[in-house]
């Protein structure tokens, strides 16, 4: 069994993870724990009452602003520890090495966070704030446990989605401050102990958005790293009730588990505690004099066999506010002292608490509270009697506090549920490993026995792309050989049965490499089952002897870990045991991902049909889908471009990539001076009310449709034309092998326009499918001849940049100059089916936002320069103008708006030319216009693009032409930051912080110099902590005439650049072209680095950039 499935498996034991208790069976998401719910009036009345008894005594000391210094980077585990499976505990974090008391174990940013006062219903507001989230972070937060999840609700339904997001935000969450309460994945794979037992604390710092975890005591190499989830100072049975209602275990810590005669023993000194804090807490009331409330203070210091060190610090800052309410300055000084040290164990030595503390020391008098009592004298000499306290073990943060955070956050955003009387658990439903088969939805192999499938498909695939290709070497086995085969999304299944796959039974793996070499967001999972040796499949072992298998990569050779991902499975599998057949495959999407599957796939097959015993031939061509003509269907029910059922129906729901927002465009503007050939669009995209959200760096998806001159082209070639607003249903053949891509029933012309990419340059495998409709024998062999001829494909289609209707004209005879029409158009009798089949889902474009959410919460901005190029002549196509589909489908937007005609190519003047590509802007049903505003339907994409949250660190950004996007919405997050600052501490507040560097190239400062007139207003906001250097190259001149780029002025500020990133701890971050921009910065801090380190640009240059990158202090956001 899988990490992941024993997790979810595990008995609840000592130290038990959140809600491992209780499960219930979810279809959709495997076996998994099931939620919690706090239950009942009486539970809130306990937390309100212990959040009241205490409160005084944990708030009035805390500080807003914290002041960070150098800060390493976000999340990631710190210390040296490892997160494994703990056999009857589920999840847990292992010390790998001996751990110092007050070490920084853990930062972690939000995966997101709720707000403590919302207006929508509490699951709404969650499902929305996950639509946010990429699929890689969705799959951690819903790999999270969670208990008591209420019974009879139908899976895949509203309610259901929302009762399973609610129930494991109430299990998991944690304080965010002032920003509400959040979900740390991370850190919710710290463990629980009462008490002594636990060795670990977290705080949050409200200034830098980050949750930190520092080690509460010393930790020796192969402990367990704990936390706490309920207060320590209650009795025992008191803690093990809690637990048990809210976690669904029972506490088995060593505290916990002590004889009775000493846990009553433990509950006296606790119970003793506890009055202490009361009679502290009084002070001021009720007779309790400052003397009295420090000698309580020092009392609860004493009593140390409790494991009392989770909150020395906010104790000693107390009782120096106690003495500065009396005017005590030696008291103070003391006291404040000390707070200092613990709160340097608890917090870190740069949390402002420990920082405010050492500024009290330094002057007493500064206190807030300084001669605010009423007159009674100093404190007693006799009663500072805390010097020959044991000092010997340390503190941590004040959890106390952070759990009254999540109380009195949760108390209001989830207030219906709280006073909702409680509901009865679930039974537990596991599924063990004699119950796999067709009882677990999550076991392959039983699903291919059954299937009679003797290929297993899996793919890793962040577009989409690697799914295409999956879906086509299943439909190649089956037209070759007439072998079944299952298509998987890795994520939905586990990979202990590994080793089960049949003899004669073959794996492949199609696999994308995503970002710096990593696996795609569903692929992850299987890539550490993989690699990691401690992982055991079904024999016990991490091996795969006689496992079959064949591998196809899809990478980029612009990026630096081509391939990686395919490569790593391929070295994990031959490491197993396991037998490839063929060569491993790598397809290059900078050239032509299509030619290198092309080329692999044909010996591929040859060897796969030597090795499993199969003849070629024993398949046969059949269709994916069958397409009807509907006579009569109800209007209101057919699909004219909507993109899902909500939009269809006009319902409201979470707006994600399956169902996009049509975001009203408030602003549409030209970027580029006047006079020029190319266009530069700025727009901003209103999402109030729209329940999206984004940060600064984050993507914003578009979802385009295609020039209607391309979608009446291909309706004259397939013949369609005259009933192209026919209703027509698609169904799949084989759901198993091929799904309908997008919705139905719907028109010819619909599924044209909106719903397939018919813009594309068309692929050189269908042209060999289509030979066989062709109208006549010359433009059978025409395509033939494509489809075979590699050279002459590549001549005539990809460098004409042929879309498939031309394709279809040329191969007929027809001009593609001319406008499509009946008399220039011949018809081809292509059934439908083969087109759906063959032409991939057209895709959302993806832009970097260009706003900061700090500044323009309720819009994104989009920056994006206009695609039109020239093709290559070849003997049949002449050189002509080619349009990019997304941002040319913008600039026809921003016409709209703006109620302008394109004002490219006059159609009177040139009547035999195609002018520039028009697009139904108005969208389905009119959808996208409501009067004089254009909507246009969007999603947003999460990035790890992201600013350090401390602004003392050096910032260094190079991009390009539209490669500033990102960084405009950098500047304005600073420039955010640096207003409340100002507003707080004046302009000295920002005199630590660390200066943001602007490497910005183009042409000409006069012509497409983006954004100009905003950045000395930015400069001017950040006090001189914003510099920016232009490349201006068709204006500024190397000395032997060459000219001059961004990486030149990179080179030029070689010396302060190698100080910031050295010295101060700078982060760099590129954006833009990846082929040649990309490539010559990088190298040029290689130069830089290797030079600053007394060495080469080849060695040490190269070691210090890859070191950056593991540390993610050098990040890219780049295109090819």
């Amino acid at each position: 069994m899988s990490n992941q499935t024993r997790r979810r498996q595990g008995a609840p034991k000592a130290d038990q993870k959140k809600g491992k208790g209780v499960h219930v069976q979810d279809e959709r998401f495997g076996d998994r724990p099931a939620p919690s719910r706090l239950g009942g009036f009486a539970k809130i009345i306990y937390f309100l009452l212990l959040a009241g008894g205490i409160y005084y005594y944990c708030s009035h000391m805390l500080w807003e602003k914290p002041q960070p210094v150098d800060v390493p980077e976000e999340d990631a585990f710190l210390a040296p520890v490892q997160v494994r499976e703990l056999p009857g505990r589920g999840m847990g974090v292992i010390a790998t090495k001996d751990i110092q008391r007050g070490e920084l174990v853990l930062r972690e940013k939000p995966l997101f966070v709720v707000p403590n006062r919302v207006s929508m219903s509490p699951g709404a507001v969650l499902l929305a704030s996950l639509a946010t989230l990429s699929p890689r972070q969705r799959a951690s937060y819903y790999n999270l446990s969670y208990v008591n999840f209420p019974t009879g609700i139908p899976p895949d339904t509203d309610a259901f989605n929302e009762e399973l997001a609610l129930a494991i935000f109430q299990t998991n969450a944690v304080s965010a401050g002032s920003q509400g309460v959040g979900i740390f994945p991370r850190m919710a794979r710290l463990n629980h102990g009462c008490s002594s037992a636990f060795n670990v604390i977290y705080t949050w710092r409200d200034g830098e958005g980050v949750l930190v975890v520092h080690a509460l005591k010393p930790i020796k190499q192969g402990e367990e790293l704990l936390t706490t989830y309920t207060d320590t100072k209650r009795p025992r049975h008191v803690r093990r009730q809690f637990l048990r209602e809210h976690y669904g275990f029972e506490c088995q810590c060593s505290v916990c588990s002590l004889p009775d005669d000493l846990s009553a023993r433990s509950d006296e000194r606790l119970t003793g505690m506890a009055d202490l804090y009361t009679k502290f807490s009084s002070w001021q009331h009720e007779h309790v004099s400052g003397k009295e409330a420090i000698a309580a203070a020092i009392s609860i210091w004493r009593l140390g066999e409790e494991g009392y060190w989770s909150e020395r610090g906010q104790l000693a800052a107390d009782v120096a506010h106690v003495a500065a309410a009396h005017s005590d300055v030696s008291a103070v000084r003391e006291w404040a002292a000390l707070a200092q040290r613990w709160y340097a164990y608890e917090l870190g030595a740069d949390s402002p608490q420990a920082q405010e503390m050492g500024r009290i020391a330094g002057q007493p008098e500064l206190h807030a509270a300084w001669a605010s009592a009423a007159l009674g004298g100093t404190i007693d000499e006799g009663d500072r009697d805390y010097r020959s306290l044991d000092m010997a073990v340390a503190s941590s943060s004040d959890v106390l506090i952070l759990a009254l955070g999540v109380v009195l956050a949760a108390v209001y955003l989830f207030r219906d549920q709280l006073f909702a009387a409680s509901k009865p658990k679930s039974v537990p439903v596991t599924a063990s490993k004699a119950s796999n088969g067709s009882g677990n939805p999550r076991d392959f192999v039983a699903k291919m026995k059954e299937g009679k499938k003797r290929i297993v498909i899996f793919y890793g695939s962040q577009t989409g792309t690697a799914e295409e290709y999956a879906i086509r070497l299943a439909k190649e086995a089956k037209q070759k050989f007439g072998l079944a085969s299952l298509v998987c999304d890795p994520e939905e299944y586990d990979f202990e049965n590994l080793d089960q796959v049949p003899e004669d039974c073959c794996v492949f793996f199609v696999m994308a490499t995503y970002g710096e070499g990593e696996p795609t967001d569903n692929a992850v999972t299987l890539c550490q089952n993989l690699s990691d040796d401690s992982f055991e499949f079904s024999n016990g072992e991490h091996k795969l002897p006689g496992l079959k298998y064949v591998v196809f990569g899809l990478g980029n050779r612009t990026y630096e870990h081509y391939n990686l991902i395919a490569r790593n499975v391929d070295a994990d599998l031959q490491k197993m045991g396991a037998t490839r057949i063929g060569e491993r495959g790598e397809g290059d999407d900078d050239r032509s991902m299509e030619e290198d599957y092309l080329e692999w796939k044909d010996g591929m097959w040859e060897e796969f049909a030597r090795v499993m015993g199969v003849e070629e031939g024993q398949g046969a061509d059949s269709p994916d889908f069958v397409v009807t003509e509907v006579s009569e269907h109800p209007p209101e029910k057919v699909y004219l471009g909507e993109l899902s059922a909500r939009a269809l129906t006009r319902s409201k729901g979470i707006h994600d990539a399956k169902n996009p927002y049509p975001a009203p465009i408030t602003v549409a503007r030209e970027l580029f001076a006047p006079g020029g050939d190319r266009n530069c669009i700025h727009v901003e995209l209103n999402t109030e009310n729209s329940g999206i959200t984004y940060q600064h760096g984050d993507h914003v998806g578009v979802w385009p449709s295609n020039p209607e001159v391309e979608v009446e082209r291909l309706l004259r070639a397939l013949g369609l034309y005259e009933k192209k607003d026919t209703v027509i249903n698609i169904e799949s053949l084989d759901p198993a092998l091929a799904k309908v891509p997008f919705p139905v029933p719907t028109t010819y012309v619909t599924v044209l326009r909106h719903y397939i990419d018919i813009s594309a340059v068309a692929g050189r495998q269908i042209l060999g499918v289509l030979s066989k409709f062709a109208p006549t024998p010359e433009a059978e062999a025409f395509l033939k001849n494509l489809s075979a001829n590699k050279e002459e494909y590549n001549n005539i289609v990809t460098h004409g940049c042929l879309k498939l209707g031309e394709v279809l004209q040329v191969a007929a005879g027809n001009d593609i100059k001319a406008t499509p029409g009946p008399e220039n158009t011949t018809a081809w009798n292509i059934p439908f089916d083969i087109i759906v089949s063959s032409i991939p889902r057209l895709q959302p474009r993806y832009y970097s936002i260009s706003s900061s959410p700090k500044l323009y919460p309720h819009s994104i901005h989009v920056t994006c320069v206009v695609l039109k190029y020239e093709s290559i002549e070849n003997s049949l196509v002449k050189t002509r103008w080619v349009y990019g589909t997304g941002s040319n489908f913008l600039l026809n937007l921003k016409f709209a708006a703006e109620g302008q005609q394109s004002p490219l190519v006059d159609s009177e003047e040139n009547p035999d030319k195609v002018f520039f590509p028009k697009y139904a802007v108005e969208g389905p049903r009119g959808a996208y216009k409501s009067e004089t505003t254009y909507k246009v339907p969007i999603h947003v994409r999460r990035s790890t693009f992201r600013l350090p949250t401390n602004p003392k660190s050096p910032v260094i950004m190079i991009g390009p032409g539209t490669g500033v996007a990102p960084f405009r919405g950098f500047v304005q997050e600073r420039v955010a930051m640096a207003r409340r600052t100002i507003e707080k501490n004046g302009p000295e507040g920002l005199a630590d912080w660390g200066n943001i560097r602007l490497y910005y190239g183009c042409r000409s400062s006069k012509q497409d110099f983006l954004y100009s007139e905003e950045w000395p207003e930015y400069a001017k906001e950040l006090h001189g902590k914003f510099t920016m250097r232009c490349a201006f190259s068709r204006e500024t001149f190397k000395p032997d005439g060459s000219k001059i780029y961004v990486q030149d002025l990179l080179w030029e500020d070689r010396e302060a650049i190698a100080d910031a990133i050295l010295n101060g701890r700078g982060y760099i971050y590129v954006c833009g072209d990846a082929r040649n921009m990309a490539k010559s910065v990088e190298e040029t801090f290689c130069r830089i680095l290797g030079e600053a380190k007394g060495g080469s640009a080849e060695v040490e240059g190269a070691a210090e950039v890859k070191l950056l990158k593991e540390r993610s202090r050098f990040l890219s956001d780049v295109w090819s």
